[in-house]
Formats: structure tokens, sequence, C-alpha cells
């Protein structure tokens, strides 16, 4: 069954504790070479997910990683390699999550977190640019990272990890997702496969995926761990309509949602 790492996320809370869910077969990323990397958490420190700076004030990551929760039970770590160590802590203001978020199901599965103060950047917390063009079909030379496990059983990492990513289309993706016939790709998904044994882990959804410095996804589904199937994510560019009407405050517009938990 193909799962969004965030419904693994009580099981391990609970089994251990806290929640710290790697990549399998990165490696370690060097000071400031992803400073838009963002780790969304609970209050007392605990890593959800992955996100992307985009503005000094708003976060990107999938909609299953804050759906449900209130805004005040979230924080958003920036500019360390260590998440339990951050350059700087922000709180969640608002949380939007797409109107049309697993309608159908995985589909949409993208948000946005508007914080309470903007983020002072420096040379380790950047914002990354929304890709506006496309680029190259079947491209090795996608950036993925991300803190979650370095397997499905293994230990977490100390520092961020990251990986380099092979771009391939839906219908390859499609077949390799055979066996899952419940995931219905969409145009608005991009696939990534390298080889077996290197790939996104639980507690990397959420996180960026970069093309030359352009952010071109959000991890949206992954079958745990790395073991020879396709990482999915959402398709930045398909959502960059959405985005530009989030950030304007364009309230009264059909897709634009505050998402309110009492």
């Amino acid at each position: 069954m193909l799962l969004p790492s965030v419904w693994l996320l009580a099981a391990l809370c609970l089994a251990q504790g806290e929640i710290v869910l790697a990549i399998v077969g990165g490696q370690n990323a060097a000071a400031g070479e992803t400073p838009y990397q963002a780790s969304l958490q609970t209050l007392t420190g605990s890593h959800l997910c992955g996100g992307a700076i985009i503005a000094e004030t708003w976060i990107l990551t999938a909609a299953h990683c804050v759906a449900g929760w209130p805004e005040d039970r979230l924080q958003v770590a920036v500019g360390s390699l260590r998440y339990t160590e951050p350059g700087a802590v922000q709180q969640v203001a608002a949380i939007y999550v797409h109107p049309y978020y697993d309608q159908p199901k995985y589909q949409n599965d993208i948000a946005l977190l508007q914080l309470n103060q903007s983020i002072v950047y420096n040379e380790l917390t950047q914002a990354v640019p929304l890709a506006q063009e496309s680029w190259p079909a079947g491209s090795k030379d996608l950036i993925f990272s991300g803190w979650g496990r370095q397997s499905a059983s293994g230990t977490y990492p100390t520092l961020l990890q990251l990986m380099q990513q092979t771009h391939i289309d839906l219908q390859q993706c499609a077949e390799r997702l055979s066996d899952y016939p419940d995931v219905q790709l969409g145009v608005n998904q991009l696939c990534v496969f390298r080889e077996l044994n290197i790939g996104a882990c639980h507690g990397d959804t959420g996180g960026p995926l970069v093309y030359q410095g352009k952010l071109v996804g959000i991890l949206n589904f992954l079958v745990p761990c790395a073991q020879g199937v396709p990482d999915i994510f959402m398709n930045v560019r398909y959502y960059r309509d959405w985005i530009r009407q989030v950030r304007s405050g364009n309230n009264k517009c059909a897709q634009v949602r505050q998402q309110i938990i009492n």
C-alpha cells in the first residue's frame, strides 16, 4: 500500500515518544547548500515533515503534513543542518490547505504555512524561487533533501541529507507503480527514480525537490523506503496560480481557504 509518511507518524510517536522520521542512500548536506530547507515540527521540536521557504513569511509543504493540525500547535525550524539546533524557530499564523486536497485520492497534496513574523535571511537561510519554466524531462540533476529515516527501520541522520535524483515520465512511473492500483497519477505530479536503495523515507514528505536552484516539487507520497518504487512529488509549476492567490490574501477566491481547527 502506498502511504503518505505522516500516517506512520502517530504509531512512531507512540512507540518511541518522539517523531524523528531520512533519505535512504543520501549524503550529508553542506552548510548553506540547501538554505531553503525547513523542518515542520511540534512545539517540543519533534520533526514532522519537510518544507521549503518560498518567501519571508511563507513555507510550502505537503497538505497531509498539516491537515487537521491547529496552527498554534506547529512551528517551523530553519537555518541549520540540524533540526534539533535550528538557526531560528518561527511560529505559524495560518495554514492554507489546497481546497481539493485528496480529491481525487492522493491529489493536490500541497499546503502553505503563513508565519507570524518574517524570516531573517542569511547565508544559511534563503527562499527558493519557484520554477517558472519547464525543465528537461529525464533530468538527472534534481536535488532532494530531508531529515527522514535512512532506512525503514534504521537510524536517524545527525545532519540534513540530500541526494541527486532522476526524473521519469508519468508512464514509466505508472508502470513501476503497477502493484499499487489505488494510485492514480495526474499531470499535477512528477516522479523521480534512480535505483534501488536510493530514495525518500518516513519524515521526508513535504520536502523540496530542486532543479538548478528552482523549486520544482514537494514530496507527496512514497513507498517505504527506497524499495525500487518511484517517489512522487506535487509539481510546483502546476500550483503557481494557487500559491499566488493565497499569498495575495484574496480570501474571496474559492481556491483560497484557510484551515481553522478549534
